[in-house]
């Protein structure tokens, strides 16, 4: 079965995440940025983008997308806001006071959760939650044994980390280089 996405990355938002995130008011970060303007974290001492030097000081600048989730249905999403996944994903809270995306998957053998993980931008860090899933959530990293995720227990992602939820559905992150 073939996974719907609420609020993929589809469409004429995907192509400008920071017009809609600078337009929207989106959450700032501190960064040092370059003579072209592009946003780095703090501790970066060369441009990501382009590879040039960063001005000394840093400033405060709307987050920009901190990578894409791809997943195992063949879905890509940018990473410019929270989002919560699983068959029929809901929040009952807000952080921050704004609304994650809510990413919706097939579960034909109810192996995914209502809501089974939230991945959280947190400042210049993608975390990954379980929301104390009913079979929980796997994560495999590059060169460690795959790991079950204690309920509610929160992992920073890195890059090319995959997290596996049940039925064949797993998220990749892939990191902006």
């Amino acid at each position: 079965m073939k996974s719907s996405v609420a609020g993929s990355a589809a469409g004429p938002a995907a192509d400008a995440p920071a017009a809609r995130q600078d337009a929207g008011g989106g959450p700032l970060v501190l960064a040092r940025v370059c003579a072209q303007g592009h946003a780095n974290p703090p501790t970066r001492a060369q441009c990501s983008v382009c590879g040039a030097a960063l001005l000394p000081d840093a400033v405060q600048v709307a987050r920009p997308r901190l990578g894409r989730m791809r997943l195992s249905t063949g879905d890509l999403l940018d990473l410019d806001q929270s989002m919560v996944i699983g068959r029929q994903p809901s929040v009952s809270r807000v952080q921050g006071g704004v609304m994650p995306r809510l990413v919706q998957v097939a579960s034909p053998g109810g192996d995914i959760s209502r809501s089974h993980v939230e991945v959280r931008l947190e400042g210049w860090h993608v975390m990954l939650c379980d929301l104390k899933a009913t079979n929980g959530t796997v994560l495999v990293r590059e060169g460690q044994p795959p790991r079950r995720l204690a309920q509610n227990e929160m992992a920073i992602l890195l890059d090319g980390d995959i997290a596996e939820l049940g039925d064949n559905i797993s998220l990749r992150f892939e990191e902006i280089p």
